[in-house]
């Protein structure tokens, strides 16, 4: 029994419980509600799949509940069998999927794959069984009567697993037919003509092969004479090149020492051999001039780096010149603004006339503010005045007969007088303000002024004394500049003295090299002589033995054309042996095997006519079994008494299902709507109990499809008291509110606003 199944992020569901009952229980809900969902997710749990995501009319993306926000979806249930509880968890997404099981809260099994084997092998249920037995989709079983009869054999062959035979036979059939051909298709190709015919070829390419074979052994025989003697000429004709070569390298050599000796001759003409005197005089007049050269120039170097830093010495003095010139120039710039801003005045006179004018101010600003706090007190005076109390509202003496008039009109005369003098001290006092503002921006200017110049005073000295600094600066930095200009002269004049002693030093060591090279050479060509007469070279015997060579390698040359062009013919003859060898072999190989085809071909149509008879008898069986399912569960189910029995009969074309009114009788022609839903009742019990006899669990998905209300009502009193005393629990989807309301057990209401996109809410 099935205890219990939770659904979290499934599709509608964002977190639905069901504890289910035995007996019945009822699934109720508008279109849209969720009520299929609730049993997809129950084949998932127990399989890792269901119809639509079998076939793919639904993905993860439909599964999960993606207004939740979640990226996964779990579905979890309970169920007992054979006294022990087990527990079904599974969880799907696009990045996960896990699945485990436990046997009385112990872990049992791990994984997708894992988890639906152990549940087959508990339940003894496989999932095509479970679609086909215990849960058929909407409309899946009361569509049976509305068939054409190949359509029925097709469904009902399938929903008794019988579908499978079919497909098997037609393989079968397709399979025996190949093989024929195939065997046909051999037979003609191993003509034994043709056998007879190969053989007598191989004799002939194999007489032809012994006689090139002879050839090749007699060619190698020759070669190998060949390649004796041309290694003996070889060696003798390798010897004598290299004292060839040896030679002409010493005739080169030679001829290089004549040219080089000639050369230097004339370059020698006219000129004597230095001594060793003329080298080191010449070259001590080189070191002597370079040495001068080098200490001028780090004088050079040495005045450049002094007279720099008496122009940079100048720059700075000249600068602070010009600065105290400016100063001074600045100073009396501010002297003037001094005396602009002081007006022929004193700075203390200012100052006292700005403490003057900030007195009257504040004597003024109180006067107006005395005269704003009267108005304020005569203005509450008229105020009472006017409220017609006769009454003074200072004294409490009589003001009746009038006086209340005359002194409010008193009082508002003294009002517009000091409304008047408190506006002409404002104007008094915007005026004050202003000239203190421009009394004190005058004594401010006149500090910063102050300030500045003192500040002036503060930096440098005096403008004569950095003019007459300048002065001497420029006379040490002119006469600097004349030291140096001497040194560069005088540089200049060592620097003409030192190339000509160098070019005098360089003259004496070309002649004395030349002289040196002049006498190695013409030791070196003696030498070289002496060793071309020692080798005794005979270029005669050279080319014999060259000729000898080449007329060796020629031949050989043509001996081994000859032996390739045989080694082609021996291969070719070998290949063409080897090639017709494999053919008579072919040949006999397809009669053998065309007679493995024809065997095979006999086999395969015994085999499918023995599908076609294992189909034909277990069809009878299984149809025999629900006959007798239907005939316990039709009076259970039937409430009427006019049609006594149901029967489903078979053949090899059609299911037909028949009413036993005294007779059999085609329910097509005879059966109501409510009939024909107890007939769909009754078979869906009896596939369940004859092909799962074990598991006792029933799902009917929306069986009051296409029913009137008579017939809605005798399948709610089937399902209510007949169905929980054949089978154990029975779930019920359906949108029939009087299906709920009519049948005892278990109801789930489940309520939903699909246009608001809500999740489905559920009500026991």
């Amino acid at each position: 029994m099935i205890t219990s199944l939770s659904l979290e992020n499934w599709k509608s569901h964002s977190k639905s419980r069901f504890d289910f009952a035995s007996g019945t229980n009822i699934l109720l809900g508008r279109m849209g509600s969720g009520k299929s969902s609730v049993l997809d997710a129950l084949c998932f749990a127990l399989y890792g799949t269901f119809p639509k995501m079998s076939r793919r009319d639904q993905t993860i993306e439909n599964i999960v509940n993606m207004d939740s926000g979640a990226e996964w979806a779990e579905v979890a249930v309970e169920f007992e069998k054979a006294g022990q509880k087990y527990t079904i968890i599974r969880r799907i997404g696009k990045k996960i999927s896990e699945a485990e099981v436990r046997l009385e809260g112990k872990m049992a099994q791990k994984g997708p794959k894992q988890v639906t084997d152990y549940v087959t092998s508990v339940l003894g249920v496989d999932y095509e069984l479970f679609t086909r037995a215990i849960y058929s989709e909407q409309n899946r079983m009361d569509h049976l009567l509305s068939l054409n009869p190949r359509s029925r054999k097709t469904e009902i062959d399938w929903l008794l697993g019988l579908g499978q035979f079919d497909t098997a036979r037609e393989e079968a059939g397709k399979a025996a037919l190949r093989l024929s051909e195939q065997a046909e298709m051999l037979a003609a190709d191993s003509d034994p003509a043709k056998v007879k015919a190969t053989e007598a070829k191989i004799d002939e390419i194999s007489n032809h092969l012994s006689k090139r074979k002879a050839a090749m052994e007699t060619i190698a025989k020759r070669m190998e004479e060949a390649r004796m003697k041309l290694a003996e000429k070889e060696t003798a004709f390798s010897a004598l090149s290299k004292t060839r070569e040896q030679a002409q390298k010493e005739k080169s050599a030679c001829e290089i020492l004549r040219g080089a000796i000639g050369r230097l001759n004339k370059e020698s003409e006219g000129k004597t051999n230095p001594t060793a005197e003329d080298i080191s005089a010449a070259t001590a007049a080189q070191t002597s001039s370079e040495k001068r050269l080098i200490e001028r120039k780090e004088q050079q170097k040495r005045l450049q780096a002094e007279s720099s830093a008496l122009k940079s010495e100048f720059a700075v003095a000249e600068s602070k010149l010009k600065l105290a010139q400016s100063r001074v120039k600045r100073k009396a710039e501010l002297a003037e603004q001094i005396e602009r801003a002081c007006d022929g005045r004193k700075v203390h006179e200012i100052r006292a006339i700005c403490e003057e004018r900030k007195s009257a101010l504040m004597v003024k600003t109180a006067a107006r503010e005395r005269l704003l706090a009267e108005n304020a007190e005569l203005e509450k005076a008229v105020d009472a005045l006017s409220s017609g109390r006769g009454r003074c509202p200072v004294c409490d003496s009589d003001l009746s007969g009038g006086k209340a008039t005359g002194i409010g009109r008193e009082k508002k005369g003294r009002m517009e007088k000091n409304i008047a003098l408190a506006a002409q001290h404002l104007l008094d006092i915007e005026a004050m303000k202003k000239e203190i503002a421009a009394l004190e921006k005058g004594i401010s200017d006149i500090d910063v002024f102050r300030r500045e110049i003192a500040r002036l005073d503060a930096e440098g000295a005096e403008e004569g004394a950095l003019a007459q600094g300048l002065a001497a600066l420029s006379s040490r930095k002119d006469a600097k500049a004349d030291e140096a200009e001497k040194v560069e002269r005088e540089i200049t004049l060592i620097e003409k003295e030192a190339a000509c002693a160098r070019e005098r030093a360089s003259e004496i060591a070309r002649s004395a090299k030349v002289f040196e090279e002049l006498k190695a050479s013409q030791e070196r060509l003696a030498a070289s002589e002496k060793a071309l007469a020692g080798l005794n070279f005979d270029e005669t015997l050279f080319e014999a033995l060259r000729w000898d060579c080449n007329a060796l390698r020629v031949e050989l040359a043509k001996m081994q054309a000859e032996s390739a062009g045989e080694g082609k013919q021996l291969a070719l003859l070998s290949e063409m042996l080897a090639l017709e060898t494999r053919s008579i072999s072919s040949l006999k190989e397809k009669a053998r095997i065309s007679g493995e085809y024809s065997k095979a071909a006999q086999s395969m149509s015994i085999y499918k006519n023995s599908l076609s008879a294992t189909q034909t008898e277990l069809r009878l069986t299984l149809v025999g079994e629900i006959n007798q399912a239907l005939a316990e569960i039709w009076p259970s189910v039937y409430p009427y008494s006019d049609y006594t029995g149901v029967m489903l009969q078979a053949d090899e074309k059609d299911y037909r299902l028949l009413l036993q009114k005294g007779e059999w009788l085609e329910v097509d022609s005879i059966a109501s709507g409510g009939e024909r839903a107890c007939l769909c009742l009754a078979l869906r019990i009896a596939f369940a109990t004859v092909l799962t006899p074990d598991i006792g669990w029933l799902i009917l998905d929306e069986p009051t499809h296409n029913l009137d209300s008579e017939a809605v009502l005798m399948l709610a009193e089937a399902i209510g008291s007949k169905i929980p005393s054949i089978v154990e629990q029975t779930f019920v989807i359906t949108h029939e509110s009087a299906l709920g309301e009519s049948v005892s057990g278990k109801v789930f209401r489940l309520e939903r606003d699909k246009s608001k996109n809500e999740a489905t809410k559920v009500t026991s």
